[in-house]
C-alpha cells in the first residue's frame, strides 16, 4: 500500500508524456528509483515479483480510469481522434510500386512487384494443388520496436500478412482481367499500434503506384475497447499501451462502398449490440478519414506501368487461324517462339 501510494502519482506522470520512448523512459526510471528505495525489502524474490505486479496493475488503472472518467488517452487524443498520417508513392527507384504509409509511431514501407503466370505462388493443401496470382508478405524487423534479434516469420507475421491480404484481395483484378502475378511486401519500420493495418494501407497506395487496376482503394484501422460494468468507451486508432492493457483490438478494412475484412481479440466475456454498433460507426469514420488523405495522394492506379516492369501483351486469335498459326508439324509456332 506505502509503494502504491507513492508509485501512483509518478507513474501518471510518466504514462501520459508524449511519444512512445518517452513514456518508456519515464515509465522505466521511476519503477528503478522505487525499486532502489525498496531494494532492502525486493531481496525476497516473491517480494520482487509482486512489485512488478503492482507497476503493471498501477498503469492499467490509471490508463483505463483516464479515459472511462476524463476521455483522455495516454498521448493526450479523444476516444475517437486518430494519429496524424502522411502518404507518399514512388519513394524507391526502381520497384515496379512503392509507399510509406506512416500513421503516428507506426510506419509501413510496401513495395509491389509485377511478374508472370509462372511466378505464382503453388500450394499444396488438403483440396489438392492451386495457385494464387496475389501474394502479401508481412515483415516485423526486431528494429521496428527499438530491439536487437533475427529477422523471423512467425506465426504472428503469418497472421498480419494473411489478414492484409484477406483485404486487399477481393479488390485485386482477376488473371483474365489482369495477367500479372502481384507481390506485395510490407516493411514495417516503426511500430506502436496495428502494423497490419498501416500494411493494409502502404498495400493499397504500392498497388496503385504500380498501376495495378485494383477495383477501389481499401483502408483499414484498428478499434479498442475500455470497459468496467456499464460504463465503456470504444477507442479509434489504438496504441500499442491501449491494446495490452485494454479490452479489443477490432481491426475493421474495406472500401468506401463496405468492408472487405474484419479481425477482432476480446479480453471481456463477450460485447453488447450497443458497443459493436458503436465500434462499426467509428471505425467507418476513422476509415473514411485515412480514405481522404490516400486518395489525395494517388486517387486511382497509374495509367501506365513504369519502365521497369515487364510488358505482357495478350492476342487473341480467331478459331480459324489458330491451325495457321501453329503451321505443319508446329514449325510456324517454333519460328515465333525462336
Amino acid at each position: 500500500e506505502a509503494i502504491e501510494a507513492e508509485a501512483t502519482p509518478l507513474l501518471k506522470a510518466a504514462c501520459f508524456q508524449n511519444g512512445k520512448d518517452n513514456r518508456g523512459r519515464a515509465i522505466s526510471q521511476v519503477q528503478k528509483d522505487l525499486a532502489a528505495k525498496y531494494a532492502e525489502q525486493l531481496e525476497d524474490p516473491i517480494q520482487a515479483k509482486l512489485f512488478h505486479a503492482l507497476m503493471d496493475d498501477i498503469q492499467y488503472k490509471l490508463l483505463r480510469k483516464s479515459i472511462l472518467d476524463e476521455g483522455v488517452r495516454i498521448d493526450g487524443r479523444k476516444t475517437t481522434e486518430i494519429r496524424p498520417i502522411t502518404c507518399e508513392i514512388n519513394v524507391l527507384p526502381y520497384p515496379h510500386g512503392s509507399a510509406l504509409f506512416t500513421r503516428g509511431e507506426t510506419q509501413s514501407l510496401a513495395v509491389c512487384t509485377l511478374g508472370t503466370a509462372m511466378d505464382e505462388q503453388t500450394y499444396d493443401d488438403i483440396d489438392g494443388d492451386r495457385s494464387e496470382h496475389f501474394i502479401l508478405h508481412y515483415n516485423f524487423p526486431p528494429y521496428s520496436v527499438g530491439e536487437t534479434g533475427r529477422l523471423t516469420t512467425g506465426r504472428r507475421e503469418i497472421g498480419h500478412g494473411n489478414l492484409a491480404r484477406r483485404s486487399l484481395e477481393p479488390m485485386v483484378p482477376s488473371r483474365e482481367e489482369f495477367p500479372y502475378t502481384v507481390r506485395v511486401v510490407s516493411e514495417i519500420m516503426e511500430s506502436n499500434g496495428s502494423s497490419s493495418m498501416a500494411t493494409v494501407c502502404a498495400g493499397t497506395l504500392a498497388l496503385m503506384d504500380a498501376g495495378v487496376k485494383i477495383k477501389k482503394p481499401v483502408t483499414g484501422i484498428a478499434m479498442g475497447l475500455i470497459s468496467k460494468g456499464d460504463k465503456w468507451a470504444v477507442l479509434s486508432d489504438i496504441l500499442g499501451d491501449e491494446d495490452h492493457l485494454g479490452d479489443m483490438d477490432f481491426k475493421v478494412t474495406g472500401t468506401r462502398d463496405g468492408i472487405t475484412a474484419c479481425q477482432m481479440d476480446i479480453k471481456v466475456d463477450g460485447l453488447s449490440y450497443e458497443v459493436l454498433a458503436q465500434a462499426l460507426a467509428q471505425a467507418n469514420a476513422g476509415r473514411m478519414h485515412i480514405m481522404d488523405i490516400v486518395e489525395a495522394t494517388i486517387s486511382q492506379p497509374r495509367e501506365d506501368y513504369k519502365p521497369f516492369v515487364p510488358r505482357i501483351v495478350q492476342i487473341e486469335i480467331p478459331k480459324e487461324f489458330i491451325g495457321a498459326v501453329i503451321g505443319p508439324g508446329g514449325k510456324v509456332i517454333q519460328e515465333i517462339q525462336k
